[in-house]
Formats: structure tokens, C-alpha cells, sequence
């Protein structure tokens, strides 16, 4: 699955370019669909000039961001995932009836769903920075 920058939409699967707006993804294709850098003015593989858009580049401090957000995240919920583990483990052992822990069940479900909404959420935000960061330029 891959974000596009340009467009704010998500394209299933291993494409090379964006279902919706058609861009290539942070590289240049010609019409066989060589892959080249960027910054190319020509195939390197066949010569032809007629290569694709890429979408807009992304600054690094951007896609850092993003990745510490979701790491870090994704971490805490997995220390807390597999404490939540350790503690079920205790109470089936026991034939205990609390509740409580399947409530926390619960949350903690909710909150790897939220987590896994968040990289589109900052994908976006990245979008909406890199617009006003270009527009003060």
C-alpha cells in the first residue's frame, strides 16, 4: 500500500503509479517502465525523455517524524500488549470472573485499531506541512 503525496489518497498493493492522480511514487518511469532516479532527464535504460511525474519529495525531518511517531507507539502498545498477556495468563489459570481484565481486552484492541489509523493521519499531516512549508518559500 502506498500514500500519495500529491493527492492525499492510498493505492493498494505494489503500485507504480497513483490510481488517482497518476503520478509515480519517488521515481521516474518511461513508457516500458524502467525505474530511474528523480532527477532524471532521460531513461538510463532505453534513452526515451517521455517519463512520469514523480509525486512531491518528502523532506527527511518529515519521514522521520512520521516513523519515530509510529514506532514509538506502536512500542508503548506493545509493552503494554504483551503485560495485558501475562496478566490473562494468571487470570485463566485462577478460573477467576473479572471483568475488568476483559474490559482492558477491550481498550487495548481499540487502541491498536487507532494505532493502526495513525500512519495515514500523519501521512496527511506531512502533506499539509509540505504545502504551507512550499507556500512560504
Amino acid at each position: 500500500m502506498k500514500f500519495c503525496y500529491e493527492c492525499e489518497h492510498t493505492t493498494g498493493g505494489e503500485p507504480l503509479f497513483c490510481n488517482f492522480c497518476g503520478r509515480s511514487y519517488d521515481v521516474k518511469l518511461c513508457s516500458k517502465l524502467h525505474m530511474n532516479p528523480r532527477f532524471a532527464e532521460a531513461c538510463s535504460h532505453c534513452g526515451s525523455r517521455d517519463l512520469s511525474v514523480p509525486q512531491p519529495k518528502v523532506p527527511l525531518a518529515f519521514r522521520l517524524a512520521a516513523w519515530l511517531a509510529q514506532g514509538l507507539t506502536g512500542f508503548f502498545l506493545g509493552l503494554v500488549s504483551i503485560r495485558l498477556a501475562i496478566l490473562l495468563v494468571g487470570e485463566v489459570r485462577s478460573h477467576s470472573e473479572n471483568y475488568e481484565t476483559l474490559i482492558v481486552v477491550v481498550v487495548l484492541a481499540v487502541s491498536w485499531f487507532l494505532w493502526a489509523l495513525l500512519l495515514d493521519c500523519l501521512r496527511r499531516a506531512i502533506h499539509r506541512a509540505m504545502k504551507r512549508w512550499k507556500g512560504h518559500q
